[in-house]
């Protein structure tokens, strides 16, 4: 038997026979009564001037609505449900609960559904506090290391350095300072710079303007240093006839980050022999070096001295 003709034989018949029987099928499901579960968002109306809550409020109530399964895919996808509180009656210094209740639940008016279920959360507990602001320094957090021979050049900057911090006044009093989100600089060789936003402890009700700042890192390469006829300090026992050291100072390269590295000069040097202890004769000696902080050691020479002691 041939399958594929009697396949094709009308077949735009039936496309739109099987297009007609979903119409059906969905128009039926549409009108069949269902329930649905919606993550709505927390709307608080009405605050008094000058209070605010301590923590920070619920984001969502997740609620559940009944009605034609038509009118809650069209709620789900297009309409705006949320739980609106009015907070008229809060007072700072004082507890505030709600009990929340269908008539707290709000739909758009063409949309004939009703709140079958209030589920999560139930009741809202309010910690009522005085809004107050502060004008607080911003500290850059920055995580990761620079690619090898590479240095964070002085600290991270945040542009602005301060932003206005508003909030409940027992949180804010206590608070000195804030944070920014970290900026990764792992492997970076250049300049890294980037918007971060300012992080509050997610348990407070804070806000900040403005709620952004651009972190900069400036980053800066190793530089090499070489420093001739840095002294040595000679330093031995007392009562030998004589005492001799060869030679009597030392070239030494160091490394580090340029704005450091450049400006040590011999005299920011420390070395010193030590033949303190021991006996008559020729000894051959390290110097002990002391270097500002910052650079490092690359190469010295001699990496010995010749100390006679008679």
């Amino acid at each position: 038997m041939r399958i594929r003709p009697i396949i094709m034989n009308n077949l735009g018949v039936k496309v739109a026979a099987v297009a007609i029987g979903v119409l059906v099928w969905m128009f039926a499901k549409g009108e069949q009564v269902g329930d649905r579960t919606f993550n709505i968002p927390l709307v608080l109306r009405n605050m008094p001037e000058g209070v605010t809550t301590v923590g920070r409020p619920f984001e969502n109530i997740e609620v559940v609505l009944t009605g034609d399964n038509s009118e809650l895919l069209k709620l789900e996808l297009w309409g705006e449900p949320r739980a609106v509180v009015d907070m008229a009656e809060a007072v700072s210094g004082k507890d505030f609960r709600v009990v929340l209740s269908p008539a707290n639940i709000i739909v758009p008016h063409d949309t004939r559904v009703a709140v079958s279920e209030i589920r999560e959360p139930k009741t809202l507990d309010f910690e009522m506090d005085d809004l107050t602001r502060a004008r607080l320094p911003v500290v850059a957090v920055v995580e990761g290391n620079l690619a090898e021979g590479y240095y964070v050049l002085g600290r991270p900057n945040a542009i602005p350095d301060s932003v206005t911090v508003f909030g409940p006044e027992r949180v804010l009093r206590d608070l000195t300072s804030v944070t920014t989100a970290s900026l990764m600089i792992e492997g970076r060789r250049a300049r890294v710079e980037a918007t971060r936003g300012i992080v509050f402890d997610s348990e407070f009700n804070l806000d900040a303007v403005p709620r952004e700042v651009r972190v900069v890192v400036e980053v800066e390469g190793t530089t090499v240093v070489a420093l001739d006829d840095v002294p040595v300090t000679f330093e031995h026992e007392p009562g030998f006839e004589s005492v001799e050291i060869s030679p009597e100072v030392l070239t030494i390269e160091l490394s580090g980050p340029e704005h450091i590295a450049t400006r040590v000069d011999a005299e920011d040097i420390v070395a010193v022999v030590d033949a303190r202890g021991l006996p008559r004769g020729v000894h051959q000696l390290v110097p002990e070096l002391t270097l500002p902080e910052g650079v490092e050691v690359r190469s010295v020479l001699p990496t010995r001295f010749t100390v006679t002691l008679q």
